[in-house]
């Protein structure tokens, strides 16, 4: 670098870390404003769930295996907004609290630097990461963060300190709920979910095809879209907005449900509907079908295996694989 260059780089750094500081302090005010809330509550233990809403998901699904091992009267989860609906009716929640997500990133940011992953009743509910000047914005995981074990593991290993295969609890939808519900709205449709925050490199193309075969069959097909910068809405499919709870509701009502790997299955896994998962790394000479055990994040460890059907999507073999969906879409 240039002696320029140098200087630049140094106010740029000094910028950041200011930046940080006022992200931080923010942080330590909305935490100590929660551990005073659970105070006046003994028993009472809350997690926060900082990231995406599959993180949450895992988190609401092992709820009840957390207060059976650690002596827990009740739970709270504390969560995006959009995600903190999503487990309100989980068996082992008590509670859920929802920060915006400009409050959750000085939360996260708190516990990042302060290191106070479990005080006060409060655990922070994923793997613990550092922050560097050089990669402004990003959290990094510190290692072995995701890697080396199945997803479910990691939660109950890394971050929940719970035993391993620890039981799984499901969703509860009060009763007069599921009956406001208009179960012909969906009658016979397919919903498609093409888009993720983390697994990402399914074609448009590759859903258009799906949805050009599925409407020659005479099936309807919905595309969902959360409001998200990284959904997309497939040509010939009509857009589905559905918060978390909607999809918990309506998802059952479907004929289908097909998705990319991500958060949106993690949850609707946990209802009854009938789940097509695409995974990436699919190969011209491997099976295309996933055998449950052989890959660390099937939507299966989560607790229901039946009428789910996972598949790794192949660039040169897209024909073959809707051919294998279509088959199960009776």
């Amino acid at each position: 670098m240039t002696e320029q260059e140098n200087v630049a780089e140094y106010f740029r750094r000094l910028n950041w870390l200011d930046s940080v500081c006022d992200v931080y302090a923010k942080g330590k005010e909305i935490y100590t404003m929660l551990a005073e809330t659970l105070k006046e509550s003994s028993g009472v233990e809350l997690i926060v769930s900082p990231a995406n809403l599959g993180d949450t998901v895992f988190i609401a699904t092992l709820s009840m295996a957390y207060k059976e091992t650690h002596h827990i009267n009740n739970l709270i989860i504390c969560a995006k907004e959009r995600q903190a609906e999503a487990v309100e009716w989980f068996e082992g929640v008590d509670g859920a609290v929802g920060l915006d997500d400009q409050q959750m990133m000085c939360l996260r940011y708190y516990f990042t630097i302060s290191r106070n992953f479990y005080s006060n009743g409060i655990r922070y509910g994923h793997i613990p990461c550092y922050i560097d000047a050089a990669v402004p914005d990003t959290f990094m995981h510190i290692p072995p963060g995701f890697g080396g074990i199945p997803l479910i593991s990691v939660w109950e290993k890394r971050i929940l300190d719970l035993p391993d295969h620890s039981p799984t609890c499901g969703i509860i939808v009060p009763e007069e709920i599921l009956q406001s519900r208009d179960m012909t709205k969906y009658n016979g449709a397919v919903l498609i979910a093409p888009a993720a925050f983390t697994n990402k490199g399914i074609p448009e193309s590759f859903w258009e095809k799906i949805v050009v075969e599925l409407k020659k069959r005479g099936i309807t097909v919905y595309c969902n879209s959360g409001g998200l910068y990284y959904d997309k809405l497939i040509s010939g499919a009509i857009e589905c907005v559905l918060s978390t709870k909607e999809l918990i509701l309506n998802a059952p009502l479907f004929r289908h449900v097909i998705a990319v790997r991500s958060g949106f299955t993690d949850l609707v896994s946990k209802t009854d509907a009938r789940l097509t998962v695409l995974h990436l790394g699919g190969t011209e000479d491997g099976p295309l079908s996933i055998e449950y055990g052989t890959t660390g994040d099937d939507v299966r460890d989560l607790g229901r295996t039946t009428d789910i059907f996972p598949y790794r999507y192949c660039a040169g073999r897209e024909d073959e694989l809707i051919q294998l969906i279509l088959s199960n879409i009776d």
